[in-house]
């Protein structure tokens, strides 16, 4: 189940990794359960009967659901308090079980299962008894009074309407981990594409937008089948959430009800999902090695759709990709592999943003025939599995011949990126000779370097192996211009000029100093610690003269007075916007100055709670708490880039 939460919720519960041994048909299990809900008032019924329990069998222990009767081999047994039934004492013999419980309500913190006025969840498999089958073939009776509707992963079969409500079957094959069974006062909607299913289960005043959901589910269902393979499941399903999450989940996905009229759930939002189909649930993410399926269904999802709406929209996507790992605190810089969540997370600018511009670069280095054969043979070895890097490795080796282990082994373990120089430049005639340099350590990169010549735009590719390196370009023309990876093709450093600073650069960048303009000295401190993540050091005006990193913190009058004296021109933004303000600049001398004004001094901790969350912009603005402007100041010259006329 992959969780995609909107604003800023978090599933930790729901999201932990779950590792499979090997190859499903290894070990399949088999469980029917009748699940009886009554979404108004969240009371269950639930009977769960496994015929051939393989290992231990794990009962559930939520705190608002009670084994009522536990039964081996038709003879009843005392529920075990371990809340696990050992396979020394079940044998393999069937094991039936009856619970009840009442959903709990929803509430701020999203859990496993809740109830709303509207509709009811139940998500992976902390309700249901398992047992040790890493995968395992669900039938599902779902019973709901009458004015709901059900719905859950797996294939839909039978359904029936009576005078006591609605009962719907489905079979669902693969992780119990990934199920989910929902109820709401849904309007469902209903289109076939080929031999599969689509459905939409949307409330009454939403129901307008089921045609056009079901037709981009097929769209993208079309799309990546010819990219990859036939899709895994009998069909598609876009379920209305009461909770602000997008979750991926095999052949459905369950979306916040607010987002559902917004254009963007229907383009790169729900292609991603509709992606996960076949990155993450029928290829699993062995997420003991690193999670590779974010950054794969990234790429293939959210950049080629910026890709097909052109070339500026995809070049913007890759800069934001670039900006977000500028902006990461460094003891949040780790390497590919120790990204192993299954979802958004304090270190998402690397599991997503990174890994995509690493299939990015893949694609460049092998060529698109031998990118997509690569996808194919993954997905055809991989296919109803769980796959690792090393995987990947080796179906993109053997769909090109070639040996990637320098490609994986540079952008997998390193933390960081390299950063690069365009140390000297010779133009003469038609040819034009470039000497590119590289921080340490090496890496293995073709440069893309791009030539503006009087004949027109020439694109070159530059072996860069070692630490500088030369080249000669001939051309059809005398050169005018040359500029280094100016599409951010790389997964590199940003270079002075190609961004501008931003305030995620003062929590990544040298620890900055405080400088307390007024008496609020304390609260000051505290506001430091809170947005800094570390203790705070307060300085006086003195000291803040020569430390390599200040913020400037105070009330708007006194923090505009600074200013003026301090640093040279205008101030870059007007600075009577909002409650609160915050923002970053460089002085003359390259040092970044970080400045957090309010219209009371006594309201910057209240207002400025949030700032972190606009670590990519160069400037923000807030009231209440919530930014209400935020924006980049404009980017300058860049060492990567040389003119010649």
């Amino acid at each position: 189940m992959r969780f995609r939460p909107l604003l800023i919720a978090a599933l930790p519960a729901l999201a932990g990794p779950a590792v499979w041994a090997g190859p499903h048909a290894e070990m399949l299990g088999e469980e029917a359960v009748t699940l009886r809900l009554d979404p108004a008032t969240g009371a269950l019924t639930l009977d769960a009967v496994l015929p051939a329990p393989q290992g231990d069998v794990t009962l559930p222990r939520q705190d608002w659901l009670t084994v009522e009767t536990l039964e081996i081999g038709g003879d009843a047994t005392p529920v075990p308090s371990s809340g696990v039934l050992r396979a020394a004492r079940h044998m393999g013999r069937p094991v039936t079980m009856r619970l009840t419980g009442t959903l709990p309500p929803l509430s701020p913190e999203i859990g496993e299962a809740a109830r709303a006025e509207t509709a009811s969840y139940l998500l992976g498999s902390g309700w249901l008894p398992v047992d040790s089958a890493p995968r395992a073939r669900f039938e599902l009776n779902l019973e709901v009074p009458a004015g709901w509707r059900p719905a859950a992963t797996g294939r839909l079969g039978a359904e029936a309407v009576g005078a006591e409500g609605r009962r719907a079957q489905f079979v669902f094959t693969g992780r119990a981990a990934d199920m989910g069974v929902f109820a709401g006062r849904y309007t469902v909607g209903e289109a076939r594409h080929g031999d599969l299913r689509l459905r939409t289960y949307f409330e009454p005043r939403d129901a307008a937008y089921s045609p056009a959901y079901t037709e981009a589910v097929a769209g993208y269902i079309d799309r990546f089948s010819a990219e990859i393979g036939p899709y895994p499941y009998a069909g598609f399903s876009v379920v209305s959430a009461p909770i602000p999450v997008g979750l991926g989940m095999p052949g459905l996905t369950y979306v916040s009800q607010s987002i559902l009229g917004h254009g963007y759930m229907r383009g790169r939002s729900l292609a991603h999902e509709v992606l996960h189909s076949w990155w993450g649930n029928s290829v699993a993410v062995d997420y003991r090695r690193g999670n590779w399926c974010e950054g794969l269904t990234t790429y293939m999802a959210d950049h080629a759709l910026a890709e097909d709406a052109g070339p500026e929209a995809a070049r913007e996507m890759r800069l934001g990709w670039l900006r977000d790992l500028a902006a990461l605190p460094a003891d949040e810089d780790r390497p590919l592999t120790e990204f192993r969540a299954a979802s958004h997370g304090a270190r998402q600018a690397v599991g997503y943003g990174k890994a995509a511009l690493l299939f990015h670069m893949l694609k460049a280095e092998l060529g698109p025939a031998d990118w997509h054969k690569g996808l194919s043979r993954f997905y055809a070895a991989r296919h109803d599995r769980v796959a690792a890097w090393h995987d990947l490795r080796a179906a993109f080796e053997e769909a090109s011949g070639r040996d990637l282990g320098w490609f994986f082994d540079q952008w997998l373990t390193r933390s960081g990126l390299p950063a690069l120089r365009l140390e000297a430049t010779e133009p003469e005639g038609t040819t034009l000779h470039l000497v590119l340099a590289q921080s340490g350590p090496v890496y293995r990169l073709s440069v893309p370097v791009v030539v503006e010549t009087e004949a027109g735009t020439e694109r070159h590719l530059v072996l860069l192996d070692a630490v500088r390196g030369e080249a000669t370009l001939r051309l059809r023309a005398p050169a005018r211009a040359v500029s280094v990876d100016p599409d951010f093709d790389l997964a590199r450093a940003l270079a002075p000029g190609e961004v501008p600073p931003m305030l995620g650069d003062l929590f990544a960048g040298p620890e900055p100093v405080l400088l307390a303009l007024g008496g609020e000295t304390v609260a000051v401190e505290a506001l430091g610690a809170r947005l800094l993540r570390r203790p705070a050091r307060l300085v006086d005006a003195a000291a803040a003269e020569t430390a390599p990193a200040l913020i400037v913190v105070g009330a708007g009058a006194e923090v505009a007075a600074w200013r003026m004296a301090h640093l040279d021109g205008p101030a870059p933004w007007s600075m009577d916007v909002g409650r609160a303000r915050a923002w970053v600049e460089r002085d003359p001398g390259g040092r970044l100055i970080g400045f957090l004004s309010a219209d009371r001094a006594e309201d910057l901790a209240s207002e400025l709670g949030a700032l972190r969350y606009q670590a990519g912009q160069s400037y923000a603005a807030f009231s209440g708490g919530a930014a209400v402007a935020a924006g980049d100041w404009p980017t300058g010259a860049t060492p990567l880039s040389r003119r010649f006329d």
